[in-house]
């Protein structure tokens, strides 16, 4: 809609709510009552203080925040309130070239510029679980975490109960939230989201939702709305949801699959009927370039400490960098089931949603499209041709510590979108997060080391 038609639809609501991105990808907001929404505040849009969303430091911090109006919706969890997501702008009226949604455009329009595609199409599956209960304790008298469940009433498993590793698809009453989700997927249906299916996921208590496939800035957008109307919805109901990728020791962790084509036009560039897996040579050079950046990616599409406690055997988490028709185990899965060429995709299977999700597109995409562009053959880089066998290449990155270093190394295909010092904070960011992790005990600890 126009400025003239939102300025006449919020005289219908008693406030206007702006959601911006902080520097984690999370969603912050400011509410102005609907009286004082104006077009001036259209243009010139709202200050804020960036210090505090990780951007920049107190002594210049002031950002200018500007409601895009292509994503107006009702707020589901407020009285009489329209919510709208917002650009950021510096002071001289110049885009913040760190915004997550800066990010992702420039990445885009990067791959505009060289002619490979018009548009990045993503699906992403958001993994997640929701507890009865959780309870944590860092201090010096304690150091611990318990959850509760409806599935199960550890250390004894109750009646009905969902047995480890076998949820995937169950149906209750051994899915315990089965109405809980229905209502989270008519709240995001309501506001526009584009739904694909909801399920019980393999491990006790855990969930997924699938997105439909989507231009990638719409997606990286609904990311965090989804996880704030989850959040929100189960708070209601008295449980609380966990998006982290480990939880729970010994079970599946979470993912943020994303699967991913390339569209010039109208025509979708990763289809070939005569390549392997009915791949064309651009999505076999795109998916070389997301393995050869992948060490770096990881950066952004697994940016916390426990996004590599999932990342190990037996739990469908891939840890080397191979492709392949319908392997889980593989970084990039070939999805055996797509028989519509228009929809013909991969789907790299690193990601959780700890992640900046426009970061982690921009990362994603940048990486491809520099196989691309310098039409790099999997085989040739050691990544192999089937069922996932690589050859010659070292695991992916064990750590957080183990990325950012590839990271430090390996940034010049992100230079495009990623600015320099964005990338330098970012590592220090994270390495700050690193350390605060590594000085702090482990319960498991006590029994490796306790009786030496």
């Amino acid at each position: 809609m126009n400025s003239e038609e939102f300025l006449k639809k919020v005289k219908g609501y008693q406030y206007l709510d702006l959601k911006i991105y902080d520097i984690n990808g999370s969603l912050k907001h400011v509410t102005l009552p609907s009286g004082y929404v104006t077009s001036s505040v259209l243009e010139n849009g709202v200050g804020f203080d960036a210090s505090n969303f990780g951007y920049t430091h107190t002594t210049f911090s002031d950002m200018i925040a500007i409601p895009d109006l292509s994503t107006v919706v009702e707020e589901p969890f407020a009285y009489s309130t329209l919510s709208v997501l917002c650009n950021v702008i510096l002071t001289d009226n110049t885009a913040f070239s760190w915004y997550p949604r800066n990010v992702l455009k420039n990445a885009i329009e990067y791959m505009k510029e060289l002619g490979i595609a018009s548009k990045m199409i993503v699906g992403p599956e958001m993994e997640f679980n929701i507890f009865k209960s959780i309870t944590y304790e860092v201090s010096q008298r304690a150091i611990c975490v318990k959850t509760r469940s409806d599935e199960t009433n550890w250390p004894v498993m109750k009646a009905p109960a969902v047995p480890k590793d076998k949820g995937y698809h169950s149906i209750p009453p051994f899915d315990s939230t089965y109405d809980m989700r229905n209502e989270i997927v008519s709240v995001l249906t309501k506001i526009g989201m584009p739904i694909k299916y909801h399920h019980h996921e393999v491990g006790i208590s855990q969930f997924e939702i699938e997105f439909q496939l989507l231009d990638a800035l719409e997606a990286a957008d609904w990311i965090p709305i989804l996880k704030y109307v989850v959040r929100n919805v189960v708070n209601d109901y008295g449980y609380v949801a966990n998006f982290l990728p480990k939880p729970l020791h010994d079970h599946a962790g979470n993912g943020m699959h994303v699967h991913q084509y390339l569209v010039k036009g109208t025509k979708n560039v990763f289809d070939d009927p005569k390549g392997l897996y009915l791949l064309s040579k651009i999505a076999l050079s795109y998916i070389t370039g997301l393995l050869k950046h992948a060490p770096a990616v990881m950066a952004f599409t697994n940016p916390s400490t426990n996004s590599y406690k999932r990342l190990i055997p037996g739990f469908e988490a891939p840890t080397r960098p191979s492709f392949a028709l319908g392997n889980r185990n593989s970084a990039i899965r070939i999805p055996a089931y797509v028989n519509d060429a228009k929809v013909r995709r991969i789907e790299f299977r690193m990601p959780d949603a700890t992640a900046n999700a426009h970061y982690a597109m921009a990362a994603m995409l940048l990486a491809g499209i520099d196989g691309v562009k310098d039409g790099l053959d999997p085989e040739k880089e050691g990544f192999g041709s089937s069922n996932g066998n690589i050859s010659n290449t070292p695991d992916l990155p064990a750590n957080l510590e183990q990325s950012l270093d590839a990271l430090e190394k390996d940034h010049e295909f992100l230079s495009q979108a990623f600015p320099s010092d964005l990338i330098e904070a970012w590592i220090e960011k994270k390495r700050k997060e690193i350390r605060i992790v590594n000085s702090i005990p482990n319960p498991i600890e006590y029994e490796l080391y306790d009786q030496i």
